[in-house]
């Protein structure tokens, strides 16, 4: 069975309504972390219209569609009640256990972990206590969130439109 997420994971509450005019539907998991699936076709269209410029700092070099556009802190900070939020871009592509997972773990623009590169690591940082024989990534149910929600379509054509 696959595994194909692309996704913020945000630390503590925030405002659903603000989170929504951007296109992001929590998912709530355990220890205070909420899940909003994200594209990198939505993500570069935030960085048309927030007229953002430049990328978050990771050490992701392998994975050309791993979301980084700046435009994510500052929607982050937009939708979180921090004012320096603190939450992980993570991304899985594998089936039948092969292939690979991303992650990057950051404090509003900061990244501040720049040896975790794994999701296991990205929510140590983010709180996460493994449940005895379960990993972090377990823990916390993400190995029963298997793929996207079809609601990303649409970023494809706006992104056309934009002419990004």
């Amino acid at each position: 069975m696959g595994h194909n997420i692309t996704a913020i994971i945000l630390k503590d509450n925030y405002n659903k309504t603000v989170a929504e005019s951007f296109g992001l539907f929590g998912k709530e998991l355990p220890f205070s972390l909420t899940l909003f699936h994200i594209d990198h076709y939505q993500t570069a269209c935030w960085q048309y219209e927030l007229k953002t410029i430049g990328q978050l700092e990771t050490s992701i070099t392998d994975n050309l569609i791993f979301p980084t556009e700046i435009a994510i802190s500052e929607v982050v900070k937009n939708i979180s009640i921090n004012k320096k939020p603190l939450y992980a871009i993570i991304q899985t592509d594998y089936f039948g256990g092969v292939g690979n997972q991303y992650a990057s773990i950051y404090q509003y623009k900061n990244n501040i972990d720049k040896n975790a590169k794994t999701i296991n690591q990205v929510l140590i940082h983010l709180g996460v206590k493994r449940d005895g024989e379960f990993d972090e990534f377990d823990t916390i149910g993400l190995g029963n969130i298997r793929s996207q929600p079809d609601i990303f379509d649409k970023y494809i054509d706006l992104a056309d439109e934009y002419g990004i």
